[in-house]
């Protein structure tokens, strides 16, 4: 009988470099860095912080503003270490190093991705905006999903969750499977999202074997069987403001293979990025987001702009599309908009 893959842990590397409060570098270590086979770029804050509230913003604009500060830094981090990989010479690695170890330093000066998240956990509360899923719920409703109509619960799979509570008042109809890199609440499951492999899970499951996963509190459990979570593909893949967090564009594209490699024939991808993704990039746009969702074989159903969001809405309608791992890029990083003041950012596939 086939064991489960036990999950391979990364090596990890820190440093103890100075900070503005520990002049000396004494007990204060940069988060790891988790680099994997495939050259996957994980910030790992280690055990969960006790971040102030007043180090999280006092306004939204502050909150806002120091955000988007942590996306510059992951981006400059994986710009960086592809770099420090191409690199022969000892001395040149040596120097990116020492710029990749000024980002790490300044990451942890924020309070590192522990920070970040319950950044964007106070950016959900009502005084904020609220959370991306009022948007989605009731565009569920109307492609008939709602309670009435609904024979079994849809399941859902929340990518970068960080509330188990957010589709709460919808529970009897929708079973929701929270995930994230760093697992802020006990309801939330840590896992990378890029290393669920669902074929093999149902192999597992098929065969009677357990399989686990690393959970993000002792009430989980850290040998929890999660072999449930998996037995058949999810109904929606929800990827909301967790693409632009990545900093690599092939990433970001990966990304969206795999939302439809665990999608159900005719299920719906959920895609929020910020609006100046696809408004104010030099090399992305609502149109080249359009052909790279329909190339992968979807048909986008909604899409909504706030002042500050943009919301998609996608259905998988073609299953005929093949994804090989090493396919040459057919949506390359492009110029697209020469206008000065644009973002740099894109997606690749």
């Amino acid at each position: 009988m086939p064991k489960a893959r036990s999950k391979r842990r990364l090596p990890v590397t820190s440093q103890q470099l100075p900070t503005k409060n520990n002049p000396s570098g004494a007990r204060t270590v940069i988060p790891p860095i988790h680099v994997a086979a495939h050259e996957k770029i994980i910030i790992d804050t280690g055990a969960v912080s006790n971040v102030p509230r007043e180090k999280l913003g006092k306004s939204s604009t502050e909150t806002r503003r120091r955000i988007n500060r942590f996306h510059i830094l992951i981006k400059e981090q994986a710009k960086l270490m592809a770099r420090r990989a191409k690199e022969s010479s000892t001395e040149s690695q040596t120097e990116i190093q020492e710029a990749i170890n000024s980002v790490l330093q300044e990451m942890a000066r924020m309070g590192g991705l522990d920070w970040y998240q319950k950044a964007s956990l106070l950016g959900q509360c009502k005084q904020r905006g609220g959370d991306t899923s009022r948007w989605l719920v009731p565009k569920l409703n109307e492609l008939g999903f709602g309670k009435s109509n609904m024979k079994e619960p849809l399941k859902l799979l929340d990518v970068g969750a960080l509330s188990c509570l957010n589709y709460a008042k919808e529970r009897s109809w929708i079973d929701v499977v929270p995930i994230d890199l760093n697992s802020q609440e006990p309801g939330i499951y840590q896992q990378d999202f890029l290393d669920i492999d669902l074929d093999h899970v149902l192999d597992v499951a098929s065969n009677g074997d357990k399989l686990t996963i690393a959970a993000g509190d002792e009430d989980v459990g850290n040998d929890a069987d999660i072999s449930h979570l998996f037995t058949k593909p999810f109904d929606v893949v929800s990827l909301s403001l967790v693409v632009n967090f990545i900093g690599d564009p092939i990433k970001r594209g990966d990304m969206l293979k795999q939302a439809r490699r665990l999608l159900a024939p005719n299920g719906l991808l959920f895609l929020v990025l910020p609006l100046s993704c696809t408004a104010n990039s030099r090399y992305f746009d609502d149109e080249r987001l359009l052909s790279i969702t329909q190339h992968l074989g979807f048909t986008q159903l909604y899409v909504h702009h706030t002042a500050k969001l943009a919301y998609h809405l996608y259905r998988l309608t073609s299953a005929s599309i093949p994804i090989k791992p090493q396919e040459t890029l057919r949506f390359k990083k492009q110029l697209l908009h020469s206008a000065p003041g644009r973002n740099n950012f894109s997606i690749a596939i």
